[in-house]
């Protein structure tokens, strides 16, 4: 059987000089036409092929480009139109109608019509490119309508298509829909990110196998996405065409059959049950198994719970003997029992150490003393209050949205929605340092603050900057050379104290290592090298405001005298 190969050319490739000497011959033949159409296709719109195109399962129709090369009558292949009567015309053969026939049938029909003239004739037939067709998508998915795709896509990629967010003419989409979209596309990932890696399915899948499809010629079927996965039969995930209307049904809230898959697979599933579903197709609806499953404790068990052993290899191909299914067969894939996982790790030392390096540890069991006696102590430039330790947050990898984030955090709190805008700029600004305090660590022999370390934890050992800065209401805002033990007064003195306007009271330290600000009006707060001391005003509150709680006072002034006065009345 001669081969059918099925491609779509780029632009560059079709204004090969190959491609264009057939034209130019069929131009001394007085075929303009074709010549017309081909150069129409040399466009830059070319669709994703979207699918591997099985000849047998592709249907011929208007606007299609094949590419036609009959041996050896013809050196090049000749690019030819399917025309809007659903016939190709040729010089070799004359006009032949496609109507309802498949790539393959069309292939066959022209080989049997050139090689009934001549025995020894080749004839290569392939798709160049696809006709664009009008289908519409109704039922479960983000956007429903009416969509144009090429002909190469089948029913499970143009439903793809109907998934995504669409734009208008315009190049927009209304406000509604972006909402709809984004807010299902959430609760899918909210969903793989809770089951994911946990061995069950992510849900029931029930809708994939039960898409309805009717064509122009009214005949309608059943598509089964996962059997045409698992078989790699087009049968059940047919190629779209013409006037298709293709129904997604919605989730069956009643009790329905299935069969599951789950374990160290791949893809671990819960399908709808149909009638004829073998072993062999629920094993390849797994996809495969992981490194962890055990080839040795895989098990089919039926709707009571009675258990049967199967053999398969790594890529979920049944070796041994194959069975239909009934429903509620579940295969479960064990696990390695002995399943290793490396306890070791590595910490980075940065600083003022005496050998500042890359040192291993035991995560979970080496603490920061060990880690800091590896790297030879402390130099005399260290300065313990500036030192922090930095930790990875494993929770940052998650592409999750702001607003979803802030309203996971804030649904079951008791706060008020007042403090919704400080909320969210505390949860995006969140720090991944390690609370612990070096000095007390160190020079006080806090056994809490001489922390277990994880791996991948960077030790930051910082040096006595020597300095604070004091700014806002000061009269010379600058800065001071740090003197140890001293309090928030004794800067602000020296920078030639408060100008007009400031609120002592309001001033603030604001750590370095934390950026945390902390009341300094206790003499027992004193300043560390590296802060910075802040002096604000009093508050700035709207005239109207001010107007407000004047008038207030007022009014409890003018209450109290009058409770005033009848108390003095009735004494009287």
């Amino acid at each position: 059987m001669l081969g059918v190969v099925v491609c779509l050319f780029s632009t560059e490739l079709l204004a090969q000089s190959k491609l264009t000497s057939p034209l130019e011959s069929f131009d001394k033949m007085n075929t303009n036409n074709n010549s017309i159409m081909f150069s129409e296709s040399n466009t830059n719109d070319v669709f994703p092929v979207g699918n591997v195109i099985y000849p047998e399962a592709y249907f011929v129709g208007p606007n299609d480009l094949l590419s036609i090369q009959i041996l050896p009558a013809e050196a090049f292949a000749t690019p030819t139109y399917v025309t809007s009567e659903n016939t190709i015309v040729s010089p070799r053969f004359g006009e032949l109608n496609v109507n309802g026939l498949t790539l393959k049938d069309v292939r066959d029909t022209i080989t049997k019509i050139i090689t009934s003239r001549s025995a020894n004739a080749s004839v290569n037939v392939s798709l160049l490119k696809p006709r664009n067709v009008i289908v519409t998508i109704r039922g479960n998915v983000i956007m429903p309508g009416t969509y144009t795709l090429p002909a190469s896509y089948s029913v499970a990629t143009a439903i793809k298509m109907a998934n995504q967010i669409r734009t208008t003419t315009s190049g927009t989409t209304s406000i509604d829909e972006q909402n709809a979209a984004l807010r299902l596309q959430e609760q899918e990932r909210e969903r793989e990110r809770t089951f994911s890696e946990t061995g069950v399915p992510v849900n029931t899948t029930y809708s994939t196998r039960n898409i309805r499809i009717v064509r122009s010629n009214g005949k309608a079927s059943i598509v089964d996405i996962e059997r045409a996965n698992a078989t790699s039969n087009p049968i059940y995930n047919p190629l779209i065409c013409e006037g298709d209307d293709i129904f997604v049904p919605f989730e069956n809230e009643t009790d329905y059959p299935t069969i599951s898959i789950v374990g160290e697979v791949l893809r671990p599933i819960t399908v709808v049950y149909k009638k004829g579903d073998k072993l062999s197709d629920l094993l390849k609806m797994g996809y495969a198994l992981t490194e962890y499953a055990d080839l040795e404790s895989i098990y089919l068990y039926d709707e009571n719970i009675n258990a049967s052993k199967i053999k398969t290899d790594s890529a979920c191909n049944l070796l041994s003997e194959d069975k239909l299914l009934t429903p509620g067969s579940v295969v479960i894939v064990g696990t390695m029992h002995d399943k290793q996982y490396t306890h070791t790790g590595v910490v980075s030392v940065k600083g003022e150490v005496n050998n500042p390096n890359i040192y291993v540890i035991k995560p979970g069991i080496t603490r920061l003393k060990d880690v800091i006696d590896q790297a030879g102590g402390f130099t005399d430039k260290a300065y313990l209050p500036r030192s922090y330790i930095g930790r990875r947050d494993n929770q940052q990898n998650e592409r999750v949205a702001p607003k979803r984030l802030y309203m996971e955090y804030f649904q079951l709190s008791d706060l008020t929605m007042e403090d919704t805008t400080r909320f969210l700029m505390d949860i995006d600004l969140k720090r991944t340092t390690v609370s612990c305090d070096f000095d007390a660590a160190f020079n006080k022999n806090s056994e809490p603050d001489n922390i277990v370390l994880q791996d991948g934890d960077v030790i930051f050992v910082s040096n006595n900057k020597a300095k604070v800065i004091v700014f806002g209401q000061v009269k010379n805002p600058g800065v001071i050379e740090y003197v140890p033990n001293k309090t928030i007064e004794w800067y602000i003195d020296q920078a030639g104290g408060c100008a007009a306007g400031a609120k002592i009271k309001r001033a603030r330290i604001i750590r370095s290592n934390t950026k945390v600000w902390e009341e300094g009006v206790d003499e027992t707060v004193v300043v560390n090298a590296g802060d910075e001391i802040y002096v604000p005003r009093a508050p700035d509150i709207p005239p109207s405001l001010e107007l407000q709680k004047w008038a207030a006072i007022s009014g409890m002034l003018g209450t109290l005298a009058g409770i005033i006065s009848l108390i003095v009345s009735a004494i009287k």
